[in-house]
């Protein structure tokens, strides 16, 4: 299947290759029959019969190569966009179950725990017990304001939208390390890296996202180093670990494990690619590299 994916997108890249095929094809094919007609006695056909073994031939001949360069190639293209299609669909659905629950889960919690506490202080028998529950739903009210900070930020980051892919990824990998004790480094070659458009900032920085939740869930990694670059058109993300690796895992790895799938076909879908390599004890190093958006 992997395979697959790779010829399609070959092929869609490179349709005047294609074209280049299909005509070689056809003069190749038409040139033989010309050839095998020419070796035929003159008596034993007319003009008719060579026009109607030419075309019967020809389609004959033909009919293989259009199936192989054009026919099988489009069929899983449509086959491949119908799969992504349908795995956008489930990721927006999780996405959206996810935001539920964490609005139910948190925010939802704190506002009933305001409601209750402001009937609290309606009913307090002294002004000082209703300032000691009002200084208690403050604190609530600045849980909840907390949680819809990091939900937001889970949706996409402001900072990404006002200031760029640098300056997100720079507070992603302050959180990171934060949050992990693993010691992260971001690199910008060159700097300023300057705006690369909306869309390919935004798949580079979910990339991101999602390959430093690799390194904390399977790395044990001790030290992870992000490297973002620019050159010709095209940005690379580059992030490397000093973690165990795969190992013995390797196989989910390679078949789209880790979520290495989400984040292979956000790279693809801008008509980049993505490519990860690992070994056991030795660490793992993922790169994606996408085109630089063209403004019109």
């Amino acid at each position: 299947m992997r395979a697959h994916s790779e010829d399609l997108v070959s092929i869609s890249r490179s349709p005047g290759r294609v074209f280049v095929l299909v005509l070689l094809s056809v003069f190749g094919i038409e040139g033989a029959i010309m050839l095998g007609l020419a070796w035929l006695p003159d008596e034993r056909h007319g003009w008719i019969s060579d026009v109607l073994i030419d075309a019967s031939l020809l389609t004959l001949l033909l009919a293989p190569a259009l199936w192989l360069l054009m026919v099988r190639p489009l069929r899983m293209l449509f086959e491949a966009r119908g799969r992504l299609l349908r795995r956008v669909f489930e990721s927006q659905e999780d996405e959206r179950a996810r935001i539920a629950r964490d609005l139910h889960d948190g925010v939802g919690q704190h506002l009933t725990a305001l409601m209750v506490g402001l009937r609290t202080i309606e009913q307090s028998p002294d002004l000082e017990t209703a300032r000691q529950r009002a200084r208690e739903l403050r604190e609530f009210g600045t849980r909840a304001h907390q949680d819809v900070r990091e939900l937001v930020s889970g949706l996409g980051p402001a900072t990404l939208k006002e200031l760029g892919l640098e300056a997100a990824l720079e507070q992603l990998c302050i959180d990171f390390e934060r949050a992990h004790g693993v010691k992260t480094v971001l690199r910008c070659e060159p700097t300023p890296l300057g705006r690369i458009g909306a869309v390919t900032e935004t798949a580079l920085f979910r990339i991101a996202q999602e390959a430093l939740n690799n390194v904390a869930r399977h790395a044990r990694a001790s030290e992870v180093d992000v490297r973002l670059s620019r050159s010709d058109g095209w940005v690379s993300l580059a992030i490397r670990d000093d973690g165990r690796g795969h190992g013995t895992d390797a196989r989910n790895a390679a078949t789209g494990g880790f979520g290495l799938g989400s984040m292979r076909e956000r790279a693809e879908l801008l008509g980049g690619s993505l490519a990860v390599a690992s070994k056991p004890n030795e660490g793992t190093r993922l790169e994606a590299r996408v085109p630089i958006e063209q403004r019109v």
